[in-house]
């Protein structure tokens, strides 16, 4: 007996519930139960007697445990540990610390701050590369929207003592430094096929890879001020953009993460913008 419309549906929602959300995981328990339910309807058993049956045969926890333990064979986990997630920050934490010390108002040496500017700039690339080898998980898409997105912006930049006029095509020089050292621990496409099967697995990842060049933009905002309550607004953002990614990395509900990442971009945007407009008034 084949089940309709509405009573996949009832099915469908028990998945939803259990956040059961990739999309292979989720295909394949809904055909299994609904092959449960089918084979119990067929031996006299009505369907919501069926239903219950087959729910107390695989309950919800136990196909989110399954969901996870695949996952993570397959490399494709969707959440990840604290020690992770936190990592994952530090290129923000760096951006932050450099964009404090430049716009403090403190006479901090220009050697310094050009020294962090650097790290920080170092991090995502190195990010980047870890994340090649490791045929990009998804705490390393934030070094992918960084360096593609710093490269297009260098091609526009004019920068004295190293070219005469824009950098054009040289600005790309450091992320194909970044690819041949990759490409030297592992010779292989697989990564760029599994940054295609990720996001159509989860298309927000091309939301949280743009998220990776945010501490550049919001630096941006501030141009040019130079003030001691610098320091907060550079580290109150720092802190925000951060926790927008360790919640991303974190939060098992699609939706949840989704929106810790919109929510912290806007507010880091909202905080900077605030403060360029006072000072400037």
């Amino acid at each position: 007996m084949m089940l309709n419309e509405l009573q996949v549906k009832q099915v469908e929602r028990y998945l939803r519930k259990n956040n059961i959300e990739s999309r292979l995981i989720f295909g394949d328990f809904l055909d299994h139960l609904c092959c449960m339910i089918e084979q119990n309807m067929s031996e006299g058993a009505s369907f919501e007697d069926s239903l219950q049956a087959s729910f107390s045969q695989l309950p919800g926890y136990e196909i989110k445990t399954i969901e996870t333990y695949t996952l993570k064979l397959l490399n494709m986990e969707t959440s990840f540990s604290s020690r992770t997630s936190l990592l994952a920050t530090i290129p923000f934490g760096l951006f932050g610390l450099a964009w404090a010390l430049s716009n403090s108002g403190f006479n901090v040496p220009g050697l310094i701050q050009m020294i962090l500017f650097i790290t920080s700039v170092i991090s995502m690339f190195v990010l980047l590369g870890i994340g090649w080898i490791n045929n990009f998980p998804r705490w390393s898409f934030p070094a992918i929207g960084f360096c593609l997105l710093l490269s297009v912006f260098l091609m526009m930049v004019v920068i004295s003592g190293l070219s005469d006029g824009v950098l054009g095509l040289w600005a790309w020089t450091p992320l194909l430094i970044t690819l041949i050292i990759s490409l030297s621990f592992k010779p292989s496409i697989e990564p760029i096929k599994k940054i295609i099967e990720r996001i159509r697995e989860e298309p927000a990842l091309i939301l949280f890879a743009l998220y990776g060049i945010t501490p550049i933009f919001v630096w941006i905002l501030c141009d040019e001020m130079y003030s001691i309550w610098m320091i907060f607004i550079a580290l109150i953002t720092t802190i925000i953009l951060s926790s927008g990614i360790y919640l991303f990395l974190r939060c098992d509900k699609k939706r949840t993460r989704v929106l810790s990442m919109i929510i912290s971009g806007l507010l880091a945007v909202i905080i900077t913008y605030t403060a360029s407009t006072i000072y400037w008034k």
